[in-house]
């Protein structure tokens, strides 16, 4: 009977680990088809940065030798997508397919409309507005490169959850390998547990830096401020958006809206970082376009990554003679709300991180009272709805045009209004300043 029982529980144990190894196998499969579909989307990711940054470097030196990425880069981006998609296509994973055509959309918009142009002829007078269409064209790649990838980790995830629930079950059916896999759960736990603790860490670094950008604002005199911060990332608590709000003397005062490239602590570092240097630089300066001349010359010394970048706009408030005198670093997501009437004010430059040489123009606008001042990064504007349209500028106007005049319900119903269209989720992080104008200095 002893040698009856050990023979079963040897049997069980093979046939348990049999049936473990078979799974294995198969989970095994499906994770190198995942791994091998994500390697390609980086590839493509990678070209098309190459080609990016072979044009901008051209545009910023003239220098040919700069074109050489952007000049093999066509055929490797498309033999990058067909090798993508035919990985892609053994996995069946819904929405992929989707995505993929529109990436190859864009790519072909962004060397239809801004690469070819701009290498034809470099210094025309709508290069900014071409470099501008791209840097939104590339944004919205990414934001379908993100869902790719989070679709492939979602895939990843459920298979890694079906194999553990099979081999849970196999376990069950041996006593032999309780002990064993018991063990194995309690390492798990463990492991876990260390994880969520490091990630419970971040979380509560970069939610204390939020609170502290968020907080550190200053009344300024004649206007009343509405302001919200909206993050996509679930795992952090701050993004690369910011804005500020600083009192310069007893009628002036300065308002920044940035969105730096990037997310979690390192974006917390150079939010940081943009926004102390831009109220060093107002203290001394008057121009607003002098303030991100000065600032982008300070950037590119100082951060040495050239992937990154800053897309800001600066105002100055003079409440003695009503006047708010701003300059826009490719930010176009402000707009003044004047009666029954929205219209959007102007883009006066580059974004910050191109070239230290890059200037910017100052506007003024003399406010009135009841006047509304809006600042929104470009997740008001590019929240997507079901079908993946987004917002836009002409839609984010229509929702100014009904909100209320009180700035922080102003604030609360815009990025409401961006939840709803987006399902509840924003795929972008949105910072909001508002600013009412109420005569009083």
């Amino acid at each position: 009977m002893l040698g009856a029982l050990l023979a079963a529980i040897i049997a069980i144990a093979i046939a348990i680990s049999v049936r473990i190894y078979t799974q294995l196998d198969s989970a095994a499969t499906v994770q190198r088809a995942l791994v091998s579909a994500q390697q390609a989307l980086d590839d493509i990711v990678r070209i098309q940065l190459d080609q990016e940054t072979g044009l901008r470097g051209y545009l910023a030196s003239g220098e040919t030798l700069f074109l050489q990425p952007y000049a093999q880069g066509n055929d490797a981006y498309a033999q990058g997508m067909k090798s993508f998609q035919a990985t892609a296509d053994t996995l069946g994973i819904p929405g992929i397919d989707s995505s993929t055509k529109e990436m190859r959309s864009l790519h072909e918009a962004w060397e239809r409309e801004v690469a070819l142009p701009l290498l034809k002829h470099p210094h025309a007078k709508d290069a900014l507005t071409r470099e501008t269409l791209g840097k939104v064209l590339i944004d919205q790649l990414r934001g379908d490169t993100t869902r790719i990838h989070n679709a492939l980790e979602d895939r990843l995830t459920l298979v890694q959850a079906e194999l553990k629930r099979r081999i849970n079950e196999a376990l069950f059916g041996g006593l032999a390998s309780v002990l064993v896999f018991g063990l194995v759960c309690i390492v798990f736990v463990t492991s876990r547990h260390q994880m969520l603790a490091v990630i419970d860490r971040e979380r509560s670094i970069v939610e204390t830096l939020q609170s502290a950008f968020s907080t550190d604002l200053d009344v300024l005199p004649g206007s009343r401020i509405g302001r919200a911060y909206i993050s996509a990332d679930v795992d952090a608590a701050v993004g690369g958006d910011l804005y500020d709000v600083r009192r310069l003397g007893p009628s002036r005062g300065l308002v920044v809206v940035a969105d730096i490239s990037g997310k979690g602590l390192q974006a917390a570092v150079n939010t940081a970082f943009v926004k102390y240097s831009i109220r060093m630089l107002a203290r001394s300066l008057d121009e607003p376009s002098e303030i991100l001349a000065q600032f982008n010359r300070a950037f590119l010394d100082t951060v040495r990554d050239p992937n990154l970048f800053v897309v800001a706009f600066v105002g100055l408030l003079d409440a003695g003679t009503h006047k708010f005198t701003y300059a826009s670093a490719g930010h176009g997501g402000a707009y003044l709300r004047r009666d029954n009437v929205v219209r959007q004010l102007d883009v006066t430059g580059p974004i910050i991180g191109l070239d230290p040489e890059f200037g910017y123009e100052s506007r003024t606008i003399v406010l009135n009272d009841g006047d509304l001042i809006v600042l929104a990064t470009d997740g008001l504007s590019e929240a997507r709805n079901g079908n993946g349209e987004l917002l836009d500028d002409a839609g984010a106007m229509a929702l100014l045009l009904a909100s209320p005049d009180d700035p922080q319900a102003c604030a609360d119903g815009l990025v409401a209004s961006a939840r709803e269209r987006s399902g509840g989720t924003l795929h972008d992080d949105l910072a909001l300043l508002v600013i009412a104008i109420d005569g009083k200095v």
